[in-house]
């Protein structure tokens, strides 16, 4: 949700970029043990209560301390084990997948019942990790990402101030990427630049190893398609997709889109954009990025050539229709890429 480095805010690609929290009982421990763990830590939204590994419901922190508020509840309840409070436990709860997105969770949270709004939700990662979630907290990070969805042009003229203040182009690029990270979420981004040995890496975010260049990526389908079409293209599911062998050293991210960076009708350079869970780029983000990405090209010192946002070459695993306008002598390097696929 912020960047370590300098705590800007950045729009979370899904539920689980939020902190949770994983504070969870039997129902049989006492009351005065979940308070003092709910005084010791104050933004816990509340406590799980899980029997043989099954989770039974959450009892919210507001909840609790309401009903032991009340005359003489302290006295009666913190000597008894947390069971006791079925009434006010939200019990037969689903757990929400860990790939949803802010504004799909608030939804969720909306749905309920008038008195269960504000109560935590529950988040199940893709490797069964269950957590809470704060409602406020969702509603914090939404109204960031609205603020900066609406704020658009204002990122994009900032650039500009940029560049034409001569900053420095490296600084410029790391700017860059992370105005975009604000608007289009993603896990990991990083700009490609094409010079007389290869790509070179110039500009990158959200990669556990330092990237210095990028050479492999020539020997790719997908680098062939931008060079001959200078067409955005998406991959989902990057680890089973055959149309990802060369692009390993972008890791192999759930979800992938790789913008190019023209001169004329000259590839000179990538926006790679990944996401760790399979959520594919909206249209809407694409036609954002493409703001950027005219940017990156002006930066390169060229003129910078207009795409059409709307259209994405869908790569992902046995895809056969995609969502594209007829692109002349297409077929062929889409037989090259599917073949293996469709074969096996």
């Amino acid at each position: 949700m912020f960047d370590d480095h300098n705590q800007t805010f950045h729009t979370p690609v899904c539920v689980a970029d939020l902190p949770g929290y994983d504070f969870a009982v039997t129902p049989d421990t006492l009351t005065e043990k979940v308070v003092a763990e709910l005084e010791k830590q104050p933004l816990l939204p509340g406590v799980m209560l899980f029997e043989g590994g099954k989770l039974l419901g959450v009892l919210s922190r507001v909840k609790l301390f309401e009903r032991l508020n009340h005359r003489f509840g302290a006295e009666i309840f913190l000597q008894k084990p947390l069971g006791q409070f079925k009434d006010i436990t939200r019990s037969g709860l689903q757990a929400m997948p860990g790939n949803f997105p802010i504004e799909e969770a608030l939804q969720y949270a909306f749905s309920r019942p008038a008195l269960d709004i504000y109560d935590p939700v529950v988040v199940v990662s893709g490797n069964g990790f269950v957590q809470m979630l704060d409602v406020n907290l969702l509603l914090q990070v939404q109204a960031r990402a609205m603020a900066s969805l609406s704020n658009v042009t204002g990122n994009l003229n900032q650039i500009d101030r940029l560049i034409e203040a001569g900053w420095d182009q490296g600084e410029v690029f790391d700017e860059l990427i992370l105005l975009l990270r604000q608007i289009v979420p993603y896990h990991q981004a990083a700009i490609l630049m094409r010079d007389e040995i290869g790509l070179k890496v110039i500009a990158q975010v959200g990669y556990s190893e330092h990237l210095e260049r990028a050479d492999q990526i020539l020997t790719s389908s997908i680098y062939e398609i931008l060079t001959n079409h200078g067409q955005t293209i998406n991959v989902q599911n990057t680890r089973f997709a055959h149309a990802w062998r060369g692009m390993e050293l972008l890791g192999k991210p759930a979800s992938w889109i790789g913008f190019p960076v023209l001169s004329g009708d000259r590839l000179v350079g990538i926006l790679s954009l990944s996401r760790n869970v399979e959520r594919a780029f909206s249209s809407k983000e694409r036609e954002i990025a493409v703001g950027f990405v005219q940017r990156i090209s002006k930066l390169f010192g060229n003129e910078p050539t207009t795409l059409e946002p709307v259209f994405a070459l869908d790569l992902s695993l046995k895809t056969r229709i995609m969502n594209v306008k007829p692109l002349q002598n297409l077929t062929k390097d889409f037989a090259a890429v599917f073949t293996p696929a469709l074969t096996e």
